[in-house]
């Protein structure tokens, strides 16, 4: 499946529509054509979204850096994004839920980090990029759990690889990751302001494509407590809380640890390509990994691969080997996220499925981060860069254990739904 044109054909009659019809758009079911399959319309989100993410996310706090900020104000920023996931994803998520406003929410919280972002490449002092930092973060929160939701739900009700959409993701960041590094090494890094928010532009229009799925009569709704009711799932959401800590450290202090041993930004998004890509393999055929291994040992897999590309930054300090230990981390990211979504849409009621993405969300992007950005920006200044990851590793391995508790008591075997 490669990439998919939009068809011309499908263009025309939409543009004929009154302008809020046709951007913001509420849909049950897609009406499907050759080239606009739900398949196609889910792997064009992914894509999107991680073309404009990977132009900057591998670079925003090395370029904050190279303003002069302190490894404990870059820690500082690196907060607001978890501390608004952890304050508002849930309650949006569920807003959402209830008023099946899940693509419309989507999309307008899009422009909503698209405008910003454009505004981010002006201020130059600590306190102008927390002033708009903070709002974006805000826009930012529910964007992936409401995606994810109405993505993963779809792929359930159709019969659908999920991994085989979200893989585009990572082709999109790598892609973009790599070919950017290479372009912000010769112009510097403040056009990635413009392109990043250029290219979240037709997402908006993508999201408004996703299916929202069946209605439910509100009097047939399970209950929320329901979710917190399953063992499985709450232990699910334990294991990535920990993974967060890890990926909340390495996304804040890769770039700098590496341009700290004397790699350049073409080498971060070198890093970050060999990343994404590895985790291709595992996105692709992490559903059928894990139904093989059953219950949460795939995730428990996972984490055992990234254990040891953390260590692999701790032991072997080498910049020019560490894209290796990226490819490591990139199998594991790939088997985990895939198998993780694919359990927490299985446990959880359909009616609260975009709910139940947010508490994931939460856990891995929000608390886990909001810890680790001013934890591993304290030891990155008192102790060492790579003594940040070794508290990656440690959390990792604290993750598998919670995991495999679980699977020694039963907890993955039944579900709820």
């Amino acid at each position: 499946m490669g990439l998919i044109p939009f068809p011309l054909t499908g263009i025309i009659p939409t543009l004929a529509q009154p302008l809020p019809e046709r951007i913001f758009v509420l849909t049950d079911q897609i009406p499907e054509t050759k080239l606009l399959t739900p398949a196609r319309i889910g792997s064009l989100f992914y894509l999107g979204f991680f073309l404009s993410t990977g132009s900057f996310s591998p670079f925003l706090y090395v370029y904050y850096s190279e303003l002069g900020f302190t490894g404990q104000q870059v820690g500082l920023l690196a907060t607001f994004f978890p501390l608004m996931t952890l304050l508002f994803a849930t309650p949006l998520s569920s807003l959402a839920d209830r008023k099946r406003w899940r693509a419309r929410m989507a999309q307008i919280t899009l422009l909503g980090v698209a405008v910003i972002f454009f505004f981010m490449q002006f201020p130059r002092s600590f306190a102008g990029v927390a002033w708009l930092m903070l709002p974006m973060a805000l826009f930012f929160s529910p964007v992936m759990s409401l995606a994810d939701s109405l993505i993963a739900r779809m792929a359930q009700r159709r019969g659908l690889n999920y991994g085989s959409m979200r893989l585009f993701g990572s082709i999109g960041f790598a892609t973009s990751a790599l070919i950017f590094g290479a372009i912000w090494l010769r112009v510097g890094f403040k056009p990635m302001f413009t392109v990043g928010s250029l290219l979240l532009i037709p997402l908006i229009w993508v999201t408004g494509q996703l299916e929202e799925g069946a209605a439910r009569d509100p009097q047939e709704r399970a209950p929320l407590t329901q979710l917190f009711r399953d063992t499985g799932l709450v232990l699910l959401l334990m294991g990535t809380f920990l993974a967060g800590i890890a990926n909340g450290l390495s996304m804040t202090f890769e770039g700098i640890y590496v341009t700290s041993l004397g790699g350049t930004s073409f080498l971060i998004g070198l890093m970050s390509a060999f990343a994404a890509y590895s985790e291709l393999p595992t996105m692709l055929y992490g559903q059928r990994i894990g139904l093989k291994l059953r219950g949460a040992n795939a995730v428990i897999l996972a984490f055992g691969l990234s254990t040891c590309a953390y260590l692999g930054f701790v032991l072997l300090p080498n910049p020019n080997i560490m894209p290796i230990f990226s490819v490591l981390k990139g199998l594991g990211f790939g088997l985990f996220f895939t198998n993780t979504v694919r359990l927490i849409t299985e446990r959880a009621p359909a009616e609260w499925a975009s709910t139940a993405q947010s508490l994931m969300t939460v856990g891995m992007f929000g608390l886990a981060p909001l810890i680790a950005g001013p934890l591993g920006g304290w030891i990155h200044d008192a102790i060492s860069p790579s003594a940040v990851f070794a508290l990656g590793a440690l959390a990792l391995v604290v993750a598998a254990l919670v995991l495999g508790l679980g699977e020694m008591r039963g907890k993955f075997v039944e579900t709820i739904t």
